[in-house]
Order: structure tokens, then C-alpha cells, then sequence
């Protein structure tokens, strides 16, 4: 009677409570083409007009200068709406594609206002180095953000970064005790030498991180390896305190994996915060000199 009644339930429910396969996607393309025409309607103006007075006047860089220096600070003002969260200034997923949206009409026009790859002066070759570490580090980040989250659901868990080290200390004690015990009670030296040969190299800190960085399980492949070559010199006493040290060296392989993949999503915002800054004091240097000089 039960089953029957939630089958009626389930068929009386509305259309548009119903799944719909492929509205998520059809929804995200339209939100895309959205994105892609305000990116085209707000670089192609500014492009036709500045090449429209360099053919003209000459005078199309100062065209191109100040639309530069206006997208620059736009793209600083990310950063605040990260610092203020709790501001109704739309959600932060809509800032980030308004970000990349801008940053590739900033790159274009840059492109445009510089002319060439490799400017003369030495003032222009520092600011065209630092536009090109924003630009990089942005498109690295834009990878990684998109790709780890998804690495992270795969290795399962929820640790907090900062945390990260004082719980693997916390693992190392642990399997420290472990064998300290079971010298005790065995009365054999065998768990303990190989502790100290090679699992204590491995408790120390952080191991296999371009593995982990790459996808990779080398470093669960070695603790296997490892633990099956130890077991069989070990009695039944000695066998049961290296499953506790095995589960104690996974555990730590899960959060070396959370400290390389968290790291990551973390360090290259170290490069692109810090060089966005620093593009904007040059950029306005830049203009300040460019007026001072024309006076």
C-alpha cells in the first residue's frame, strides 16, 4: 500500500518539478553566448575607435591607454568582492566570468595599444612583463580551478589546509606509539627497523605531491608495496600493529593529497593578486609620466 501510494504521489507532481535532461547545459551555452556578446560589444567599439583615429589623427593609443586603465581597475575590483561576500553585489560566479569576460578584451587591447611584442623602453618592457604574468597566472588559475575541485571529490574528505600539518604530526605520533608497542609486547626489533628505514621518511611530511598534483596514486601504489613486503617477516601481534600503521599511512596519503591539491588552488593567487596590483601602480605611473611629459 505504501509503494502505491508514493507511485500516485510521484505521478501527481507537476512537469517542471521533473528533471529535465540537458536544461542545465542549454541553460549554461545561453548564459555563455550572453557573456560572449557583452565581451564583443564592449571591445569592438573601443577597437574600431582607436583604430579609426590612429588612421586619422595618430591618436589611437590614447584610445586604447585609457579604455586599459578603466578595465584595469575593473578587474582589481574582483578582488573586493571577494573581500565583501556579504555585499548584494551578485554572486561570485557571475564576477568570475565577468572577470575572464574583461581580461580577454583587456589582452586584446593591449595587444593593440602596445603594437608590438617587444617594446623599446625599459619602463614599458617591466609593464609588458608584469601584464603578462596577470595574464598567465589568470589563465592558470581559471585551469586549475576548474580541474582540482573535482580532484578533491575524488579523494574524499573535508580538511582544512592550515590544518593540514599539525595532522600529519598527529599521524606520525600515532604510528610511533604503534611500534613502540609492539616491540613491547612482541619482543621483536623487526616493525621497528623498517619503520625507521622507510615509513618514518615518509611520516615526515608531505609526499608524492606531483603525483597527486597529476592525478596520479603513487603514493597509495608505495604504501601497498611497502606494507606487503614488511608483513610477511612479522608474527600475528606484529601483523596487527602494521594494519593500524597502514591505515594511519592511507589516512596521511588522502591528506597529502588535500595539501598538494589545496596548495595549488591557493599559490597561484600569491602571483596573480600581487602582480594585478602592482600592473595597476604602473599603469598609472605610465600615465602620469605620458602626461607630465605632453604639458
Amino acid at each position: 500500500m505504501r509503494s502505491k501510494t508514493l507511485i500516485r504521489a510521484l505521478l501527481a507532481l507537476p512537469a517542471a518539478h521533473l528533471p529535465r535532461p540537458g536544461r542545465e547545459s542549454a541553460r549554461a551555452g545561453f548564459v555563455a553566448g550572453l557573456y560572449l556578446a557583452g565581451t564583443l560589444a564592449l571591445w569592438l567599439p573601443v577597437a574600431a575607435a582607436a583604430w579609426y583615429l590612429e588612421r586619422r589623427l595618430g591618436t589611437g593609443e590614447l584610445v586604447t591607454g585609457y579604455a586599459l586603465l578603466v578595465f584595469t581597475f575593473v578587474l582589481a575590483a574582483f578582488n573586493l568582492r571577494k573581500r565583501l561576500p556579504a555585499l548584494p553585489l551578485g554572486s561570485a560566479r557571475a564576477w568570475k566570468r565577468a572577470h575572464l569576460a574583461i581580461g580577454a578584451i583587456a589582452t586584446a587591447l593591449y595587444v593593440q595599444h602596445a603594437g608590438s611584442p617587444y617594446p623599446m623602453g625599459r619602463y614599458e618592457q617591466l609593464l609588458a612583463l608584469v601584464f603578462c604574468a596577470v595574464v598567465v597566472s589568470g589563465l592558470l588559475g581559471d585551469f586549475l580551478q576548474r580541474l582540482l575541485p573535482r580532484r578533491l571529490t575524488d579523494v574524499g574528505g573535508e580538511v582544512i589546509f592550515e590544518r593540514i600539518p599539525a595532522e600529519i604530526a598527529t599521524l606520525r605520533e600515532q604510528a610511533e606509539a604503534l611500534v613502540l608497542a609492539s616491540v613491547r609486547e612482541a619482543g621483536s626489533g623487526a616493525l621497528s627497523q623498517y619503520y625507521v628505514e622507510s615509513l618514518d621518511w615518509y611520516f615526515r611530511r608531505p609526499r608524492f605531491l606531483l603525483s597527486h598534483l597529476t592525478g596520479g596514486n603513487r603514493g597509495g601504489r608505495w604504501i601497498r608495496d611497502q606494507i606487503s613486503a614488511l608483513r610477511r617477516y612479522l608474527d600475528e601481534r606484529e601483523g596487527r600493529a602494521l594494519d593500524q600503521i597502514e591505515a594511519l599511512a592511507l589516512r596521511k596519503n588522502q591528506l597529502d593529497a588535500h595539501y598538494v591539491l589545496q596548495g595549488a588552488l591557493k599559490l597561484w593567487l600569491f602571483v596573480h593578486v600581487p602582480a594585478g596590483m602592482l600592473l595597476v601602480a604602473l599603469a598609472c605611473w605610465h600615465l602620469l609620466v605620458l602626461h607630465i611629459y605632453a604639458l
